[in-house]
C-alpha cells in the first residue's frame, strides 16, 4: 500500500485513480500472510496482532466502498453482468462475516497453538482467504476500471481520495477500538 503522504499527494495532483484502491488488496493480502505465518511458527501474541490489523483493514476497506464506492456505481449504472451492487455488496458481508468468525477463533481463551490447533487455523482461513481473492480479481477485472473509464481522471482521484479518506479514517478507528477490546486477550 502507497504510504498515506504519497497517495495524498497523488490525490493533490489529481493522478489518484479508483484502481489505486487495489493497493489495499495488496496490503490485505500481505497482512493476512502475515497473520498465517504467526500461526505456523506458534507465536500467538504475534498471531492475534497480525490478525487484527488485518481485520481492521478489511473492515475499514468494505466499509469504505460500500459507503462511497457501491452508491456512485450505482448511479453511474456501472453494473454489468458478474459485477453488480448486489454481487459486490454480498461479498462484503461474506468478508465481514468470515472475519468475524475468524476473530471469535483467536480471541478464544484459554489458547495454546498446538500444532493441531494451528492446522484447524490455516484452513478455517482458506475460506476468507478464497473469498477475499476473488473479490480481488472481480475489483480488478471490472469495478474500479469502470470509475476510472467512466468519471475521468479529475473525477476518478476525488471519489478514490475519498474513499481512501475514508477507509483511513475506520481504520484508525478500528485499530484504536481493538487494541483496546482485546488487550488483555494475550
Amino acid at each position: 500500500m502507497l504510504p498515506t503522504r504519497w497517495r495524498r499527494w497523488l490525490l493533490n495532483y489529481g493522478m489518484l485513480q479508483c484502481i489505486d484502491l487495489l493497493d489495499s488488496h495488496a496490503e490485505l493480502t500481505a497482512r493476512l500472510r502475515s497473520f498465517l505465518l504467526a500461526v505456523v511458527a506458534g507465536d500467538l501474541p504475534q498471531a492475534r496482532q497480525a490478525f487484527l490489523t488485518f481485520a481492521a483493514l478489511l473492515e475499514a476497506h468494505s466499509l469504505a466502498e460500500d459507503q462511497v464506492l457501491l452508491p456512485e456505481f450505482a448511479r453511474l449504472k456501472l453494473e454489468t453482468n458478474g459485477c453488480s451492487i448486489d454481487i459486490l455488496g454480498k461479498e462484503h458481508r461474506k468478508l465481514r462475516r468470515l472475519l468475524s468468525e475468524a476473530r471469535e477463533r483467536v480471541f478464544a481463551s484459554p489458547v495454546v497453538l498446538t500444532p493441531a490447533l494451528r492446522l484447524v487455523w490455516i484452513e478455517e482461513t482458506r475460506m476468507l482467504k478464497e473469498v477475499l481473492e476473488h473479490h480481488d480479481v472481480r475489483e480488478r477485472a471490472a469495478f474500479n476500471p469502470a470509475f476510472d473509464r467512466a468519471l475521468g481522471q479529475a473525477e476518478a482521484a476525488a471519489l478514490a481520495g475519498q474513499a481512501q479518506a475514508l477507509q483511513d479514517e475506520i481504520e484508525a478507528r478500528l485499530r484504536k477500538e481493538y487494541s483496546e477490546t482485546y488487550a488483555t486477550a494475550e
